[in-house]
């Protein structure tokens, strides 16, 4: 039987990584592509965004795939072929695995690449990686993550193209090719780009965490920086009534008034009184998306849930003010 090829989407925080999934998985030539969604948090809003476009759909929950829960990727994978089999699930042709935004690919080609229940059936293929056009001089400075992940990444994607500038554009061009000279750039996330890059130069022997290219895998690899994420924290703020636009809005502009530079990324859904569509959310470091009312769906709950990954803050703390200042009004 020939093995079914796993390609790993990765990128830092709100780099794009979903808007590209959506792209990707609404192409009529992506239907038979299996999807398991890695989030690093309590609620998985990414999994709510993309999980109506395709239906086999699996969330990897409050972990990171590169390193605490990989022995739970193993258990995923081989579950998508145990479904398949017994016909709950459609067939698959393609995995497509979205890392965290925290997340090193290397562990996750490891682990594809040396699991036997997982090798016996699959071949890794690649790694995309999504780079934010704007945010990627400020990501690099202060995150180790997105250097990693673009020097492991065959593709990289740069997001956010229409609303950067030419010297953005020609900034990170730059500063990709001095870090990963091989890689293939694209600057724009075209659903049939994105699709031609997953199904087409398959790397079967390539090692993206030693970089040879053909060899059998039976040497050891060293990887570092297993705790990566000691300094990251999350929090999950959830209300089951519509919440004061007024209230919730000056609390979020107090929290990031007196801690720009600790709040990485916010994603959520929010319900407002007396509105009957909920609104995404989300922000990439201290710079907000328009808030999105989101069309009626039976995917996306009507209940208020937001995930904030930082550092250097309390969670509780978070918590504690969300309550006081936003559930008692």
């Amino acid at each position: 039987m020939e093995k079914i090829p796993v390609t790993i989407i990765t990128g830092f925080l709100g780099s794009g990584k979903t808007t590209l999934l959506s792209k990707l998985l609404n192409s009529d030539k992506m239907q038979n592509a299996a999807l398991i969604i890695n989030e690093f948090g309590e609620i998985g809003i990414d999994n709510l965004l993309v999980k109506s476009s395709v239906e086999n759909t699996l969330l990897l929950e409050n972990g990171c795939v590169c390193c605490s829960i990989r022995g739970d990727l193993s258990d995923t994978i081989s579950g998508l072929f145990s479904q398949a089999k017994n016909e709950d699930i459609p067939y698959f042709d393609i995995i497509l695995i979205e890392t965290t935004g925290l997340a090193q690919p290397g562990p996750i080609v490891q682990t594809i690449q040396t699991d036997i229940s997982i090798n016996n059936r699959c071949k890794f293929d690649k790694v995309i990686t999504v780079v934010d056009t704007i945010a990627i001089h400020q990501q690099l400075k202060f995150h180790d993550e997105p250097s990693t992940q673009i020097i492991q990444g065959d593709f990289i994607y740069l997001s956010k193209t229409d609303i950067a500038t030419n010297e953005q554009m020609k900034d990170a061009h730059n500063i990709i090719t001095k870090l990963n000279p091989t890689a293939s750039i694209k600057d724009k996330l075209s659903a049939e780009q994105i699709r031609k890059s997953v199904v087409s130069l398959h790397l079967n022997n390539h090692c993206f965490i030693c970089g040879n290219q053909d060899h059998s895998h039976k040497h050891s690899h060293s990887i570092k920086n297993r705790k990566h994420l000691t300094n990251f924290r999350n929090c999950s703020l959830k209300a089951e009534k519509p919440l004061d636009r007024i209230s919730f809005m000056r609390w979020l502009s107090s929290l990031y008034s007196f801690y720009p530079l600790s709040i990485l990324r916010l994603k959520g859904f929010v319900r407002f009184n007396e509105q009957e569509q909920s609104f995404l959310i989300q922000a990439v470091g201290p710079i907000f998306s328009e808030i999105k009312m989101l069309e009626d769906s039976d995917d996306i709950q009507l209940n208020t849930f937001v995930v904030i990954i930082f550092k250097d803050l309390d969670a509780s703390e978070i918590e504690k003010s969300f309550s006081r200042h936003v559930l008692s009004n």
